[in-house]
């Protein structure tokens, strides 16, 4: 019948519902060009907030087999990062190394029962500072709303010792109007964390994140920072120049790349993770959203319907006025048959003389009262040397010959319908025509015989008065 949106069908479900919109985009930046603001490198300050005072962050002891999270033994007031975002077609990929100072003196100064201690093993605190890598990818959805699904954060967001996070439903990354983009973390029962991004123009932002623990119902660390655009070169000689300022021990340096981390190395999606993985990427996924079979709109359908009905309704019309016209054959050749086997028939009842219409009429009309009843006809057609008639053949033959319905049929009613029956007259005609010389002799017959069986009163009356006289001589 044709496809969805054609003029017999209902419009494609994917016109109101992009999911089901088959060329909708399927690249990041052509669902929403303004995701080019958050792409490329950038130096980023970061300042840390103590959540119960509101002043700056303080560092914290090291204790071996516990993760440091929002608590380190390092400066963490004064953090510079670089941030390296990419988009490749439908997939995001975010790169971030956190460059924290060595720890104020006072801290170092600060006696912690084993097993805390004021540096990091390989470190020495207040001369050593520390990098930390953190990765987040997301892709496209088949939802198609704009929103990339967060499937892995790796590095220090994992908060694992593995250094990987799958974050399976409920992360998120998005754009929450023409400049603000919205990170959301959230690990059921555990933790929740957004961070938000706002441009001021293409090349500088302001960040503000915060980090809640859910078990303990509270915010463990608040984080705003400035954003500057800078150009790989500008990252990859920042990479190195804080390298070397914060004396980042050698094992723990940060890359001299933008994109690999050997630390984390296998920590990067592979492909089978993107595609149905921990990611539903909509370039190497089949969409469940499949548009269904085309439907027929319903005035269409209505149209159909009706057609239908009228259609069937011509087609039984035609078949029963067939049937009403072979019936009505059928019983008039049946009546000009048995009138031929009284009376010499022409090929149509205006060549037959009103004598022998009158007296055929006369010859079924039994009780002589100048009219044929039903009864009457009924043994007439029934005489059995016509043959066979059915009851309902007799009853549509009585309703066409009793003209006025008064129950009785006059002669005129009579000559009318012999005058209706111009083809079976013919037809009989034909039939009488085509006889052979014993079947013409053997009609002959019959039609003596039946002559012979009907004999006027007056003529019974006149042989039974001779009769007797002969007997009283």
């Amino acid at each position: 019948m044709g496809a969805c949106g054609s003029a017999l069908m209902k419009p494609c479900l994917g016109e109101t519902d992009v999911r089901y919109d088959a060329n909708y985009p399927k690249t990041i930046v052509e669902t929403d060009a303004r995701w080019e603001k958050l792409t490329g490198y950038f130096k980023v300050n970061v300042t840390s907030f103590d959540p119960v005072d509101g002043g700056a962050a303080q560092p914290g002891p090291y204790i071996e087999s516990v993760i440091q999270t929002h608590s380190s033994p390092f400066d963490a007031s004064r953090t510079i990062a670089f941030y390296n975002h990419t988009v490749d077609g439908s997939r995001l990929i975010v790169n971030r190394y956190y460059f924290k100072p060595p720890a104020p003196f006072g801290f170092c100064q600060i006696p912690f029962e084993p097993p805390a201690m004021n540096a990091q093993p390989g470190s020495t605190c207040g001369v050593n500072g520390q990098v930390d890598f953190a990765g987040v990818y997301a892709s496209l959805t088949h939802e198609h709303d704009g929103t990339l699904k967060i499937g892995r954060a790796t590095g220090s967001y994992a908060n694992s010792e593995d250094g990987i996070w799958d974050t399976g439903e409920g992360s998120y990354a998005k754009l929450t109007d023409d400049s603000t983009f919205e990170f959301s973390f959230v690990r059921p029962d555990e933790f929740s964390s957004v961070s938000s991004f706002v441009f001021f123009d293409d090349d500088t932002a302001s960040l503000s994140a915060v980090h809640t623990t859910i078990p303990m119902q509270r915010i463990v660390s608040a984080n705003t920072a400035t954003m500057v655009r800078i150009s790989e070169e500008e990252f990859l000689a920042g990479i190195e120049e804080y390298n070397e300022a914060f004396q980042v021990p050698q094992p723990i340096q940060a890359p001299m790349t933008s994109d690999e981390v050997a630390k984390y190395d296998g920590t990067f999606p592979a492909e089978e993770d993107w595609c149905g993985g921990v990611m539903s990427d909509v370039s190497c996924t089949p969409s469940p959203y499949v548009e269904p079979d085309a439907q027929m709109k319903g005035g269409v359908i209505a149209l159909f319907v009706i057609l239908g009905v009228l259609l069937f309704s011509s087609v039984a019309l035609f078949f029963h006025r067939k049937a009403i016209d072979t019936q009505k054959k059928r019983y008039k050749e049946h009546f000009i048959r048995g009138i031929a086997r009284n009376i010499t028939i022409s090929d149509s009842a205006g060549r037959v003389s009103p004598e022998q219409l009158k007296k055929e009429f006369d010859h079924i009309d039994k009780d002589k009262g100048g009219t044929i009843s039903k009864d009457e006809l009924k043994t007439f057609l029934k005489s059995g040397k016509v043959g066979d008639i059915s009851d309902k053949d007799v009853e549509a033959m009585w309703a066409a010959i009793d003209i006025d319905n008064s129950g009785e049929v006059d002669f005129v009613e009579f000559i009318a319908f012999l005058g209706s029956c111009g083809t079976e007259f013919e037809s009989i005609s034909k039939e009488q025509k085509a006889m052979s010389k014993a079947e013409k002799l053997k009609y002959a017959s019959q039609r003596l015989s039946t002559r012979c069986l009907v004999m006027p009163p007056d003529v019974d009356k006149s042989a039974d008065e001779e009769k007797e006289g002969e007997e009283n001589a």
